[in-house]
């Protein structure tokens, strides 16, 4: 049972980096050779939807299409659970930028790279495309192979820990300083997204959300938007009040979808399990 948890975290771990990996490396080099021709745009969005299609069950090798389309967990979802999702997981990813501010972090600011030399629209396309790519790595991985078997073999609470404390510790390349700085907000972001995932039994709620929060994350990095957050006692106090409210809004909307997606999850778990396979991904 243990050997098994263990290879779908790993599954999950090689997910986020094979994805991810190639476009930062694409990125950087046209950065760097050419700043002022970006080649790598038009790459980028081939990539995205290659990602997708193989991740999807598309490719090679056949063998591990279901598994791939399974595993990823691309559900559509009907009307009411798209809102109830959104309602649910907007306000808690809010709260979120609300305590960040709160806490001063908001002030940290890189300094701006080569990516300063970039227009405004060639940058804010750039960022369009890592926050796609990272958020369809980073759900595929963590709340999709990661995440999605280990429901089954460890139950929902545990897998929903395993994937968020991944996605905590994900982020240590950015240092332990800052890690142990915005680890909390990651961890409490990776809970968000794994609950969503795992009651819609889908990764596109999160994926949305984790999308739109890593547009303002790089816009942020790369100076195209600047926020310096709350600096007198009463911004302070009204980003904590909005906090408290979005958290309260975000509980009763998790409810609301928990009991309309109860049907969903239901029919996921009555069906008999399927072996798993230790073949590529």
């Amino acid at each position: 049972m243990m050997l098994a948890a263990l290879r779908h975290v790993l599954i999950g771990l090689v997910v986020v980096v094979a994805v991810t990996a190639p476009w930062s490396i694409v990125a950087v080099a046209s950065l760097r050779l050419s700043p002022h021709v970006p080649w790598a745009v038009p790459m980028g969005f081939i990539y995205v939807g290659v990602v997708v299609a193989y991740l999807s069950g598309r490719g090679w090798p056949a063998s591990t299409a279901d598994i791939r389309r399974r595993h990823f967990r691309a559900r559509l979802l009907s009307p009411a659970e798209a809102v109830w999702s959104l309602v649910a997981g907007s306000p808690a990813i809010t709260c979120l930028w609300l305590l960040f501010a709160a806490s001063g972090h908001l002030a940290r600011q890189a300094a701006p790279g080569r990516e300063a030399g970039l227009s405004t629209g060639v940058l804010f396309v750039f960022i369009i495309i890592g926050s796609a790519v990272t958020a369809i790595g980073e759900e595929g991985g963590f709340r999709g192979f990661m995440q999605a078997p280990l429901e089954r073999r460890v139950g929902p609470r545990v897998a929903i820990a395993v994937s968020a404390m991944a996605f905590v510790l994900i982020h240590a390349t950015g240092g332990l300083p800052a890690l142990a700085r915005n680890g909390p907000f990651y961890l409490a972001a990776g809970l968000v997204y794994g609950i969503l995932a795992y009651l819609t039994q889908s990764i596109l709620p999160a994926l949305v959300l984790h999308f739109l929060g890593d547009i303002l994350t790089f816009a942020l990095r790369s100076s195209l938007v600047r926020l310096s957050g709350p600096h007198t006692g009463v911004e302070i106090t009204l980003c904590l009040a909005g906090a408290v409210v979005g958290l309260g809004l975000s509980i009763v909307a998790f409810g609301r979808l928990a009991r309309t997606t109860a049907s969903t999850r239901l029919a996921t778990y009555s069906r008999p399990d399927i072996a798993e396979t230790g073949g590529p991904i």
